[in-house]
């Protein structure tokens, strides 16, 4: 069990049963908001296959996730890892959206870091270990400048979880004893690779 916030209800991330797996859908601060459609439909596609949402809420990759559960309703099918201790950390461009989300019954796992501490950049990353840790599996979106979420699918692959990327505009990081093979289901899941090991 993970809990979550101080004082919420707990959140089973395990597999057993009927119980959804965490799936995290992170990526680039810069991905166009062009790109924002795609995003919430691979979000849309996860929920149908009964799995749990995670996202780190930046803008970007994490804002179109968070918009597109709003717009439907989840909010309470996805978990928010922040590196903050308070709304006020996160990007004023998506701080409402975190509030929205929270107030729809979104979860949010709060950080260490306040606004304007030394520490963020810190905070940041150990966000990113936190939720490859607490996830079953990742879905990322990358573009040449994605340095965080490249860290992230690094962690997640020497995890050796099930991990997809949609590079854009880019070639999928070079991991040693990962190979990216093209996923052939088609559909929304076209221009994505998943990681196969090695070792």
């Amino acid at each position: 069990m993970r809990y979550i916030g101080k004082q919420e209800k707990s959140i089973n991330y395990s597999r057993v049963g009927g119980v959804p797996r965490l799936i995290g859908v992170v990526g680039a601060r810069s991905l166009g908001y062009e790109y924002a459609d795609l995003v919430g439909r691979i979000v849309d596609d996860l929920l149908t296959r009964n799995n749990h949402i995670a996202t780190g809420g930046a803008i970007g990759t994490d804002e179109y996730a968070i918009c597109r559960l709003l717009r439907t309703g989840y909010s309470d099918r996805c978990t928010v890892f922040a590196a903050w201790k308070g709304f006020e950390g996160f990007p004023a461009k998506v701080r409402a959206a975190v509030r929205q989300f929270k107030d729809y019954g979104g979860h949010i796992v709060w950080g260490p870091a306040g606004k304007n501490e030394a520490l963020v950049k810190t905070a940041l990353l150990m966000r990113n270990i936190r939720l490859v840790d607490a996830c079953y599996g990742l879905v990322a979106f990358i573009t040449g400048d994605s340095r965080g979420t490249i860290f992230t699918i690094k962690k997640a692959c020497a995890k050796r979880k099930p991990t997809v990327i949609f590079p854009i505009n880019c070639d999928p990081p070079e991991i040693p004893n990962v190979k990216w093979v093209p996923l052939r289901c088609g559909g929304i899941w076209d221009g994505a690779v998943k990681a196969v090991y090695l070792r």
